[in-house]
């Protein structure tokens, strides 16, 4: 993907916080161009105790690079098996600012590229794209690859691959010989007020006030093993996402997040719906899916700092 540096100072490193559970509301499931996903387990694993490394700053900041609202997402995503840094990990949101500032309660969502599109178009970006007949179903995400989180930011359509590296999140922690299944990170929505070139707004108290009117957000969890952009020949590649991928309702499926419900998403809250990840391996793609994409479980708190 052609990547493109952010005047953004990438954030330094933070300290502690503990995190839990409880429920949500669910998205519109749609049928995706070529989407797949396979996201495991029903039972809820209890997330707590994980020590954040992150960003100091308290927002609104105004000396930093970056300005903060202090609206955050916290992000907790536990696999199988541990996290391969070899493999491709992704937090997909759309900020669909379409309808207004605060966002579209009924915007597509992102879900997984599971095969090439047609002959033209191919993989696209190799590893997501809209639901429904939209290409536009993502406009940030983070990227957990080779041991390192990066946030970037989409221009233009998604599936040409032209994004923005906007640094880290807010506050992370790496898999580590503790927690080796578990990726953990935290967003501020400020994060996500941006120019549609992906530079910062002049203006930091603008981006802050912008933040603080976000309501409306739609996320997936898409985690693969090759990334095939552009290409138009088939390949092998293992994907893995919420809902049970190995169904076209269930690779179809993503959430759409309240953001003035200052609330905890995860699994357990979404039982016997299309976003629910099964007990079992659900990896698209493999007679022997790999352990280190099957989600198990994940924990989105909404919070304000």
């Amino acid at each position: 993907m052609r990547i493109r540096p952010s005047s953004r100072r990438p954030c330094g490193q933070l300290n502690s916080q503990k995190d839990r559970v409880s429920n949500a509301e669910t998205g519109l499931p749609s049928t995706a161009m070529v989407s797949a996903k396979t996201l495991l387990m029903a039972a809820m694993i209890s997330i707590a105790g994980m020590a954040l490394i992150g960003c100091a700053k308290l927002p609104p900041s105004q000396s930093s690079g970056t300005a903060l609202s202090g609206k955050r997402l916290v992000i907790t995503l536990r696999f199988r098996q541990a996290v391969n840094p070899n493999f491709h990990y992704f937090f997909l949101i759309n900020y669909d600012t379409s309808m207004g500032m605060a966002g579209n309660q009924n915007a597509p969502g992102p879900i997984p590229v599971i095969g090439p599109a047609n002959a033209n178009q191919g993989y696209g970006n190799g590893f997501a794209t809209g639901s429904g007949t939209s290409a536009n179903g993502f406009t940030d995400f983070v990227r957990f690859e080779g041991n390192s989180y990066r946030l970037f930011h989409v221009v233009g359509n998604p599936t040409l691959s032209n994004f923005v590296d906007e640094g880290m999140p807010v506050n992370f922690t790496l898999p580590n010989s503790n927690n080796p299944t578990v990726l953990q990170f935290e967003i501020d929505l400020a994060q996500l007020v941006l120019q549609p070139t992906g530079a910062a707004l002049p203006d930091q108290m603008q981006t802050i006030s912008q933040a603080k009117t976000i309501r409306w957000l739609q996320m997936n969890i898409v985690a693969t093993d090759v990334i095939p952009r552009d290409q138009t020949q088939l390949v092998a590649k293992q994907v893995e996402s919420l809902g049970d991928t190995r169904s076209l309702t269930g690779a179809s499926s993503f959430l759409t997040l309240d953001m003035t419900q200052l609330r905890t998403y995860d699994n357990q809250s979404f039982i016997g719906q299309t976003v629910f990840e099964p007990a079992d391996n659900d990896v698209f793609g493999s007679a022997n899916p790999d352990p280190s994409l099957d989600l198990v479980d994940y924990s989105i708190i909404v919070r304000q700092q």
